[in-house]
Order: structure tokens, then C-alpha cells, then sequence
């Protein structure tokens, strides 16, 4: 080896004194450049450089020297890079599970192995609390069904069924809906008798439960089946759906609804993680879109951010990945909440859910994400 050679390499494995500290504080800038900055629009070739953003954020994190480029010059070459390393098919997913998936052919199981299986043609659907089940919708018509598409009961309700969530334990379980702008709750079983008024002319926008559990604190109606909705002026409720008694209100229970409190056009997204400590968000900015997730305390940070709308976000029921939709890159995003810059992408994913089909597909939406105790 000549004698240049080797100092070349010499010097390539030289380390500067505080170069990792260095390293880690240009990773910040950065990685803070890059929330703040104005998306680029997709180049006409459809190739989608957001998303090879954030997998070339992760490789400069890595290579970034205490000397190197001003960050402004960083972030110009990142955004030029335009690499597509999503997968073309899925075939499995990033954590144990089952995805619940709604399309435009109806409701699909996504096993853990990405197989998937067509449950019916049902406008809307709901997993049972422990994956045994699916609630479905169809029409006025409220319905159960294995993880098969067997169908177990059905029950003809008053108005247009929208938004079914069960929920209770292996011996007792209910599922709320609304029926037209009602919203009702019926036995886990279909019973017709356990059908019954929760509240009337309630906000567009699904109820929660509040986990079966019971306390000595608070008065006895806290306890059991208790349903968290936003009525028609937009105010916050929570009531005990077996006794009809209004119940006081809980911090965590603002948290479990999938929008603001408010309901008004254009809240953020939202989705509690399963053990409850945090929230992750869609925050709509301009023409992009920011995953946000907040601790328990009230500190949170930016995970992705992207340009268009995105959809979700679902949690694994670790509680380690979030699952986001890119209807405008037809793509979902499997995000590791605690390294950020894990990204695991599949491409085409309307077609995957719309098989057969000549026409345009419409994008799916995942209903859930559950490890089933089957």
C-alpha cells in the first residue's frame, strides 16, 4: 500500500476528542431544521422524497463529523436524495398482531404474517376486546362475525349504524354505536332487550370506552361499562351505560377520543397508546402533516413529518410501533415510537386491499390494531 494510501486511512479513523457528543447535537439541529421546513411537492415522476427525507435524516445522523456542513446545506442535500425504499407488498407485520382494515370492499383481517382475509361487505367494523370477534355495520343493520366472516347475530337498529365499539371482559361485554344521530348501546350477545338510548343528537364522531375497572374512589356509577362521547353541542360526557347516571369527567378521558373535544372540522387525529402513558397525533400544518406523540407529563416531540394528509395513527399493541396511511404516496408507515427514524414502508397498499377491482381503488383504513387471546 503506498504511503498516501495509508494516510488516508489513517485519518478516516482518526476520532476528534468529543466527536459523538458533536455528532449527537448536530443530529438535533438537523432533525429541528427539518420539522420546521417547507415541504417540497412530489416531482412529476412520482417519486416521493419526503419519506426518503426522513431515511436519509437517519443515515446523516450516523455520518455527520463536528466539522461538517453548515445545517442548511445538510438539509438541501437530504431533500434532493428522492431514494424509495418501500416494500412493494406486504407481507408481514413489524410487531405481533392483527390488523382490522376497512376498504372499499369491506372490513379485512391482516395477520401477523401479512395474509389477509375479507370478512364481508360491511360499511364499518370494530374488533371485539379480545379479537374473537368483529362488530360490523351495514346500512341499519348492527351485526357480529368471526374472524372468518361467519356471522354470529345481526340486529335491526332504528337509524344508519356508524362508528361500533365493543368493549368488557371474557364473561360481559357491550358494543356502542350510533343509530342515526343516536347513540346506543346493545349486549355484547345482540340480545334486542339489551338495546338501549345512551343519548340523543350526540357529535359525528366515535364514542370511547373507559377501561372495565373498579375503584373505590368516586361514586359507585364510575364504576363498570362507562361510555365517553361528545354530545351535540361539543361538550365532553361520560355516563354509565347500564344505569344511565352521568358520571364525572376524568383527565385520561379527553385522551381517549380520537379527535379534540371540540369536534369541530379539522381536529387533530388521535390515538392513545395501550397502556395509556401517551398520545400520538396528527397535527395539519399548511399542506403537510406531523406525527406528534405526548408523554403523560405533557412533553412531546415530532416523529415524522410529511407532505399531504396522512391518516391514523394506530398503536401496536406493544405500544412500540405506530402504523400511519400516505394516501398520497398509496403507502403505510410503520414508525418505531422510541427510534423514530425505524421506518418500515409498503408501497401499493389501495391495490392490496382492493384485489381485482378495474377501477381506482380508495385508500383503507385501519380500524385497529389487537393481539388476539383466541
Amino acid at each position: 500500500m503506498s504511503p498516501d494510501r495509508e494516510l488516508i486511512r489513517a485519518l478516516a479513523e482518526l476520532r476528534v476528542p468529543g466527536e459523538a457528543d458533536s455528532e449527537e447535537r448536530s443530529w438535533e439541529l438537523v432533525r429541528s431544521a427539518y420539522v420546521e421546513r417547507t415541504p417540497m411537492r412530489p416531482p412529476a415522476t412520482g417519486r416521493r422524497p419526503a419519506f426518503a427525507v426522513a431515511a436519509g435524516l437517519a443515515l446523516l445522523a450516523i455520518g455527520l463529523s463536528p466539522a461538517g456542513a453548515k445545517v442548511g446545506d445538510v438539509i438541501s442535500d437530504v431533500i434532493g436524495i428522492g431514494a424509495e425504499d418501500a416494500k412493494p407488498t406486504l407481507r408481514s407485520l413489524p410487531a405481533a398482531g392483527e390488523l382490522l382494515v376497512e376498504s372499499g370492499q369491506g372490513p379485512w383481517i391482516v395477520r401477523e404474517d401479512g395474509s389477509k382475509r375479507l370478512l364481508g361487505e360491511y360499511d364499518q367494523a370494530s374488533w371485539s376486546p379480545h379479537g374473537l370477534y368483529v362488530a360490523v355495520a351495514d346500512g341499519r343493520e348492527l351485526a357480529a362475525v368471526d374472524t372468518v366472516g361467519n356471522v354470529r347475530w345481526t340486529f335491526p337498529a332504528r337509524g344508519v349504524v356508524t362508528d361500533p365499539r365493543w368493549a368488557g371482559d371474557a364473561a360481559d361485554t357491550r358494543i356502542a354505536y350510533r343509530s342515526g344521530d343516536d347513540l346506543r348501546v346493545i349486549a355484547g350477545d345482540g340480545s334486542p332487550e339489551s338495546d338501549r338510548l345512551v343519548a340523543r343528537d350526540v357529535a359525528p364522531i366515535a364514542p370511547a370506552w373507559r377501561p372495565i375497572g373498579f375503584s373505590k374512589l368516586g361514586p359507585p356509577a364510575a364504576n363498570g361499562f362507562v361510555l365517553v362521547y361528545i354530545d351535540g353541542a361539543g361538550k365532553l360526557q361520560a355516563v354509565n351505560t347500564d344505569t344511565g347516571v352521568e358520571v364525572p369527567l376524568r383527565r385520561a378521558d379527553r385522551r381517549r377520543l380520537p379527535v379534540s373535544a371540540t369536534g369541530r372540522a379539522g381536529a387533530d387525529d388521535r390515538a392513545l397508546s395501550p397502556d395509556g402513558s401517551r398520545v400520538a397525533r396528527l397535527e395539519h400544518v399548511g399542506a403537510s402533516d406531523r406525527l406528534i406523540v405526548t408523554e403523560r407529563g405533557g412533553g412531546g416531540s415530532v416523529l415524522f413529518s410529511a407532505h399531504g394528509r396522512l391518516t391514523g395513527p394506530t398503536w401496536s399493541p406493544d405500544g412500540r410501533w405506530l402504523l400511519l396511511g400516505w394516501p398520497a404516496a398509496d403507502q403505510w408507515l410503520f414508525i418505531d415510537a422510541d427510534r423514530p427514524r425505524h421506518v418500515v414502508a409498503f408501497d401499493h397498499i389501495s391495490e392490496q386491499f382492493d384485489p381485482g377491482d378495474e377501477g381506482p381503488a380508495a385508500f383503507p383504513s385501519v380500524s385497529g390494531w389487537i393481539l388476539p387471546q383466541r
